[in-house]
This record gives C-alpha cells, sequence and structure tokens, in this order.
C-alpha cells in the first residue's frame, strides 16, 4: 500500500542537523514515504536493533517525493528509502548520496491494467493509458512497452497523473482505457471493474522495481559503523519477518497512518525482501543481474531520454564495492 497523504512539512527537516549524545548514542534521521516494502525498517526499531547498536532513529514518513533529493545532499536526512530507480536519477543530478543496500524488489505488486477490448501491449496504440512519470512504475511501462511490443509512448495517449494512486483511481472510474498502478488500487480494479485484467505487472520485468537504501555522502565517509550498523539492523530485521510474519506485519503496519496488518499481508504477495544473502548475491559483480548491471541499464534509459546528466554510477556505488 502507497499513501501520498503529506503527514509532515518535509522542507522544515533542511534545518535539522545530526547530533550526538553525551551517552554515545547517535542521533539519525530516516525518511521514506507510506510504502510496505520500506516497513520493516519498523521491526528494526520495535524489536531494538538500533537501539544495541546506539543508535536513536528517527523514521520522518515524507510523502512528497520531491524534496527528497535536497534533504540528502543537504544532509537533513542521513539515510533515504526509496526506489533505485529515482535514487539513481537523483544521484546522476547531483544529490550526494551513496548507495546501501536493496531493500526489496516488485515481483507483482505493480502492473498495468486495461480494459477487456485491450487483450495486448500493441492494443494500447490510440489508447488512453493513465500513470505518475514520476514513479519508479513508469520506467516498468516503458520497459514493457519497449521489449513487449511495436509501439513507443508516442503512440498512446499518456496521462500524467502525477500520483499513482490517482491514475487507478481514473481507470475505476471509468475515465482511462488503461493504467499503470499498485496495491491495492492493483487488486481492487481487478476485482470491481468488469472485464478489467493485467496486460503485464512486475512479475515480468522483476528487475525495474526495486527499493534500496541509500545515505548521505559525507555522513557515510565520516561515520562508516554507523551505516554498517543500519545495514545490520535491516538484515537482522529481515530475518525476524522470515521468521514471524504474523508479529512482524503488525510491526510493519505501526508506523504507517491508516495502514493495518492486513494491508502489509496483501502486499507482501507482490514483494521479495532482500536480506544478507540476497544482497551478497546482489552485489556480486560476476553476476549477470547484479544491481550494477540492473543500475546501468536504469542510468543509461534515462541517460538516453535526456533525463539523468551522467549514466556513470561508479562513485554511488563505492560503499559496496571499495
Amino acid at each position: 500500500m502507497k499513501k501520498r497523504i503529506a503527514l509532515l512539512p518535509a522542507m522544515a527537516l533542511l534545518s535539522g542537523a545530526l547530533t550526538v549524545s553525551a551517552a554515545e548514542t547517535t542521533d539519525i534521521t530516516m525518511a521514506f514515504c507510506t510504502w510496505t516494502g520500506y516497513s520493516p525498517m519498523f521491526i528494526a526499531q520495535e524489536n531494538g536493533y538500533f537501539e544495541e547498536a546506539g543508535l536513536n532513529v528517527d523514521i520522518q514518513i515524507i510523502e512528497d517525493e520531491s524534496t527528497y533529493a535536497a534533504l540528502i545532499t543537504k544532509g537533513s536526512i542521513q539515510f533515504l528509502a526509496t526506489a533505485q530507480d529515482p535514487n539513481i536519477k537523483m544521484y546522476a543530478n547531483g544529490a550526494t548520496s551513496r548507495f546501501v543496500l536493496t531493500m526489496d524488489a516488485s515481483v507483482g505488486a505493480d502492473g498495468l491494467v486495461a480494459v477487456e477490448d485491450i487483450e495486448t501491449l500493441d492494443d494500447l496504440a490510440g489508447k488512453t493509458v493513465a500513470l505518475d512519470k514520476s514513479a519508479s512504475s513508469y520506467y516498468f511501462f516503458l520497459t514493457a512497452l519497449e521489449n513487449g511490443s511495436s509501439l513507443t509512448e508516442d503512440d498512446i495517449n499518456v496521462i500524467d497523473m502525477g500520483d499513482t494512486t490517482e491514475a487507478g483511481l481514473a481507470f475505476m472510474g471509468g475515465s482511462v482505457d488503461a493504467a499503470i498502478m499498485w496495491e491495492p488500487e492493483l487488486s481492487e480494479a481487478l476485482d470491481s471493474v468488469e472485464g478489467a485484467h493485467a496486460l503485464v505487472t512486475s512479475a515480468d520485468y522483476p528487475n525495474t522495481i526495486l527499493d534500496s537504501l541509500v545515505v548521505n555522502t559525507a555522513f557515510a565517509e565520516e561515520n562508516p559503523d554507523v551505516v554498517a550498523a543500519v545495514e545490520e539492523a535491516w538484515y537482522q530485521a529481515i530475518d525476524f519477518l522470515n521468521e514471524n510474519p504474523e508479529e512482524a506485519y503488525e510491526m510493519m503496519a505501526s508506523g504507517f497512518d491508516e495502514v493495518s496488518a492486513e494491508d502489509v499481508a496483501s502486499d507482501v504477495e507482490g514483494l521479495l525482501f532482500y536480506g544478507r544473502e540476497e544482497n551478497e548475491t546482489l552485489n556480486d559483480a560476476d553476476n549477470e543481474e547484479s544491481i550494477y548491471a540492473i543500475s546501468q541499464d536504469m542510468a543509461d534509459f534515462w541517460m538516453e531520454k535526456g533525463e539523468c546528466e551522467t549514466d556513470d554510477l561508479t562513485d554511488f556505488f563505492s560503499l559496496v564495492t571499495e
């Protein structure tokens, strides 16, 4: 479940600062939006994994993702969780951030839903498709078009809703022929609109929508032990999730407004969480589907589209390659 209701004035964080208390507890701020993929961080918080490492982590829920690049660059937040696609675009356009780890991949939680008479991607020619061009699912959509059809975006009447939830609602309201949407609107649309079906989902392109954790560059250079501690806390949280799912869902929902454990359980069905072993595999440069190869495809794609100033990700991955 992803929500876009602003819960706090994000730019107010620009005046925030990292502090270290007299008790040697390091205060850090982490930000992300309302999305189940990030919520194991609440397990780490609830189970004391951060506290055991000497960290006091203030988790801020910031729905306005347009502020992320400024916040991470200024160091107003030290850690940021969002999709790998926008993380790369932010870095490529000047954000001072470094990749820490991969959190999860969408394996069915996002999809392109269409009305009954649109049976293939090629049938989208001349049709109206609603989506959010600022979301990572836009990259998924264009990748699907490029690999699964003879069309380009120019062949389709694409309406940028500026919000993926709104795109889903537009489809369910009958004002568009198809829409890129995520859970819970994805399931709601399939259940409520007669003839609605998924043309393609993120399960078909599992390397297009991944979530990752990044850290402010200067902070990482000055506090490598803190970065390592946050990484370890994430791995502990994923282990707990795998071993105690029902209890974990309660914790994961607790940090968000208007999200239940049942919502989390539903979202988890379309997600693959990355723990220690999964990250080790993904970070292996010899792996043909390594995080470097996946990310380079993203950077090259957006460089070609004119939305990145560079496609050189060497420094972005310095924390895991050096």
